[in-house]
């Protein structure tokens, strides 16, 4: 239903969710990313690299030179804008779709994963 919504952007939910999740995160480094999102490096590794390419995430060295950190550019801020609509009617389509209170008790599952996955 996402990927549907936002076809017509070129991106994807997973780079959609790096931009948002940089977005409000700040600069932040790829392990923080990865812990954020719940990503194994190889994965954020190749996701980030087309983002980066695509010029919508920066990277620059940190004071330990291997040490990235990642933010959202200027054209990845506007690109994250564009796309906002697309994933808000997801959003809106899915929470009609499953009623108000299972969307209520999804957001409190996805909660408690979250809070699962970080004390693992």
């Amino acid at each position: 239903m996402y990927n549907q919504e936002l076809r017509a952007t070129a991106l994807e939910l997973t780079q959609f969710t790096l931009l948002m999740a940089l977005n409000i995160t700040g600069e932040t480094t790829q392990g923080g990313l990865g812990k954020l999102l719940a990503l194994d490096t190889t994965t954020l590794t190749r996701m980030l690299k087309l983002l980066t390419k695509r010029g919508w995430i920066g990277v620059k060295a940190g004071d330990d030179r291997r040490l990235r950190l990642l933010r959202l550019t200027p054209s990845g801020r506007q690109k994250l804008q564009q796309c906002q609509p697309h994933w808000e009617r997801a959003q809106r389509r899915l929470r009609r779709g499953l009623g108000e209170p299972a969307w209520s008790q999804m957001g409190g599952l996805l909660a408690e994963i979250t809070l699962a996955s970080a004390a693992a």
